[in-house]
């Protein structure tokens, strides 16, 4: 009965195409550069995380700043303080710096930090290589040293589709579960399309969950807010240029069904990006919209965390020159 409840609240979600657009507040963070390429969001302690992709600008740092300064960076438009926990262990080599050593474990063709999530003074990342290989890696959070060190752990996790520049752009953890759950940016069928639940010592088999129905576009991040629900956002990006990525994320797919997702003015040839939340029900993940929040071009948001009576996000800087911005947006329920 709760999954036929359910299904049905995800249809009538489906067929709304009157989502209320979300006004944002803008924190004043002072990192607004886009060689940030912030690419997540992370809680620890009381501290909010930003974390740079570090591909074409190699950072090796997480931003942190504290919960309180958010708060009043809302209030008052005040300047947040931040600090930042220099990543250690890691080498970047190559005449582009596009492949990495952890510690003594090579990652060719790398391409940048896409998620994390921490467990207590643990913190786990994604980290994309190349179309056939995405790993999770972790490091402990010193906090006296300002430091994060990361650790020979690593696990090889599959990939889905066969998409030039996608991996696993969402992270979370299930804390109930002592499982961090990795997300493939592409979700576009409900038969190739997994999600994985992993060990948090990340020495058991992984298990994967399966889509009860697809979830067009690009999944850029989700956080969980239990062992069963979590958020995320859910992201279309195209140019009149530049359609390569929009195209290979819906290969194969009626557009008229495409479009069906697109609420509130978004249509194919245009930028769009939601908050969804995301179910989990025997092993099964059922989505449905929550909010609609943008569709300009420069709102590529690849990071998400509640807060307050909302959610933070995070812009990273891409395409082009865009500034790096995080986010405020109030949401009546999570």
């Amino acid at each position: 009965m709760v999954l036929i409840t359910f299904c049905s609240l995800t249809n009538s979600f489906s067929q709304q195409h009157d989502l209320p657009h979300k006004n944002s507040t803008l924190i004043n963070t002072n990192l607004f550069d886009h060689r940030y390429e912030f690419s997540a969001l992370a809680k620890w302690k009381n501290k909010i995380l930003l974390v740079p992709q570090n591909r074409r600008n190699v950072i090796d740092s997480v931003y942190m700043i504290d919960s309180t300064e958010t708060e009043a960076s809302l209030q008052t438009n005040a300047v947040t303080k931040y600090l930042a926990f220099a990543i250690n262990n890691l080498k970047h080599v190559g005449a582009r710096k596009d492949s990495l050593y952890i510690n003594d474990v090579l990652l060719d063709n790398y391409d940048g930090i896409e998620a994390a999530v921490t467990k207590n003074d643990t913190i786990f990342f994604t980290v994309e290589t190349d179309t056939t290989f995405c790993y999770l890696i972790k490091g402990i959070i010193n906090e006296q040293s300002r430091s994060i060190d990361i650790l020979t752990d690593t696990l090889h996790i599959p990939n889905t589709y066969p998409i030039n520049n996608a991996g696993y752009e969402s992270l979370s953890l299930l804390p109930g579960k002592d499982s961090p759950i990795a997300f493939f940016e592409c979700n576009k069928d409900t038969v190739n399309a997994k999600a994985y639940m992993i060990n948090t010592g990340l020495e058991k088999k992984i298990r994967p969950l399966t889509w009860a129905k697809p979830l067009y576009f690009r999944l850029t991040d989700t956080y969980a807010l239990n062992d069963s629900t979590l958020i995320g956002i859910n992201h279309l990006y195209t140019a009149t240029s530049r359609t390569v990525e929009r195209d290979a994320y819906i290969k194969d797919i009626d557009i008229k069904t495409v479009e069906e997702q697109l609420t509130n003015g978004g249509n194919i040839d245009t930028c769009y990006t939601q908050i969804i939340k995301i179910i989990i029900r025997r092993n099964k993940l059922y989505w449905l919209p929550v909010a609609f929040i943008s569709l300009d071009i420069a709102d590529n948001y690849e990071g998400i965390a509640p807060f307050s009576k909302g959610v933070l996000i995070v812009v990273d800087g891409e395409p082009g020159n865009a500034v790096s911005k995080l986010v405020y947006v109030p949401l009546k329920d999570l």
